[in-house]
């Protein structure tokens, strides 16, 4: 299901596609050589074997909740040096092209050894530093493998494991990967999707296939449904219709924090305009002061999005890895220009993780952002998530006003609405 989600979504018709989990149906990754709809395995590990679950183990070693918090230790990793890599290399290792637990472990038996070996005093960032760089040798030189096998470098990646966007630049850097394409839902929430997609495919046949245009597939509200919202939480709104994203860019550009909700919702893990927060990306104390406001523990900067046609400008290294970016699925490293000019969205390893958007993609947003550069010259904001801490995000209207009013945003741009706050 991973390998059919990302294949039949990809616009590829031959690819190497791979899956990597922390566990499923007894596999934590697969690899096929895909063409004209049809499937060639090629290889699998087991469960037993998932590098997944070793990042997932250092999770739960640093305190924070496995299989729910490992991007906190992708992030908190570029503050740190991978001084135990060495020890976590006795555990998982790649061989002969297979990532293999040589350390003969697993689940708590391997958090109680590995705990075991770590110093009392151990550094969080210096683990996670150890752990992001024992996956990314791990997992890059496996794809480096098959790639080589298949002989296909047009490349096809799902499974939670491929929410590591560090790690998907790092198979993007490959000299045998000629373009990546990450799933947008590349974890479990794929799942239903690519039965669909691969069922489709069995009773239809193939068909060429286009890369997914857009993932706004979730639930959409009216504007009746909106205002009922709005006056519930005596909130007063403008209607400003066809003016509203000149208001919101002008708001950004003098400073304000601004929640968009607006169309239908977001699949998969990204926000990506319609259930979003922005902020220009100027200020490099934001991470501190917003993420405090949301109630949030976080070590990386915000991501930006990005204007389509300015990625080459702001990013190093785009060319085949643009449709990935369009949901926000990889990091890149910044340009010295962006890095200059937009502190606030590059981390301190010099990548950002981009949503990058094209006008056809959502157009409303798009404008908010053409009209900040018209006002400021930057063709970037920082974009994150509509939600406060530890829960989801937003989806209907009510969830949209409590988290505003919440989170002591400055406005709220919803459906055709603009609500200022109060404070």
């Amino acid at each position: 299901c991973h390998a059919a989600s990302t294949y039949f979504t990809s616009g590829y018709e031959k690819a190497t596609v791979i899956t990597q989990d922390g566990a499923g149906d007894g596999k934590c990754c697969r690899v096929y050589r895909a063409q004209s709809g049809q499937f060639e395995e090629l290889t699998a590990l087991d469960s037993y074997d998932s590098i997944g679950n070793y990042y997932s183990y250092v999770t739960h070693i640093c305190g924070y909740k496995a299989h729910k918090h490992e991007g906190k230790i992708t992030g908190l990793a570029a503050l740190g040096k991978p001084t135990y890599l060495d020890l976590l290399r006795k555990y998982i290792q790649l061989e002969d092209g297979r990532i293999k637990n040589i350390g003969k472990c697993f689940d708590h038996s391997a958090i109680k050894k590995i705990q075991q070996e770590l110093p009392p005093d151990f550094s969080h960032a210096d683990l996670s530093a150890s752990v992001q760089d024992l996956l990314e040798e791990n997992v890059a030189g496996f794809c480096r493998h098959w790639i080589n096998k298949t002989g296909i470098g047009d490349v096809a990646l799902a499974g939670g494991v491929f929410a590591n966007v560090k790690m998907n630049q790092r198979i993007h850097e490959l000299e045998n990967t000629r373009s990546l394409f990450v799933h947008p839902g590349m974890g479990d929430d794929g799942l239903a999707v690519g039965a669909a997609l691969y069922e489709e495919n069995r009773l239809s046949g193939y068909r060429p296939q286009k890369v997914i245009q857009d993932v706004y597939l979730g639930g959409d509200f009216s504007a009746a449904e909106i205002k009922r919202a709005l006056d519930y939480h005596n909130l007063q709104p403008l209607e400003l219709k066809d003016e509203l994203e000149k208001a919101v860019a002008k708001l950004l550009a003098a400073g304000k924090v601004v929640a968009r909700y607006d169309g239908r919702m977001e699949y998969g893990p990204r926000a990506l305009g319609n259930r979003t927060i922005m902020y220009q990306p100027t200020d490099p104390t934001v991470n501190k002061w917003l993420n405090e406001r949301l109630v949030r523990t976080e070590f990386m900067p915000f991501a930006p999005v990005t204007l389509w046609e300015a990625r080459d400008a702001c990013y190093e290294n785009v060319s085949g890895a643009e449709e990935a970016a369009r949901f926000m699925t990889i990091t890149f490293n910044c340009a010295e220009s962006m890095k200059k000019s937009c502190p606030a969205v590059c981390h301190v390893d010099g990548t950002a993780r981009p949503q990058l958007i094209r006008e056809e993609d959502n157009p409303p947003y798009y404008r908010i952002l053409k009209e900040y550069q018209a006002i400021t010259g930057l063709s970037s904001l920082i974009n994150t998530s509509f939600n406060m801490h530890e829960e989801p995000i937003v989806h209907t209207p009510d969830d949209a006003c409590r988290s505003f009013k919440r989170g002591n945003l400055d406005a709220l741009a919803i459906g055709p609405f603009l609500v200022y706050s109060e404070n």
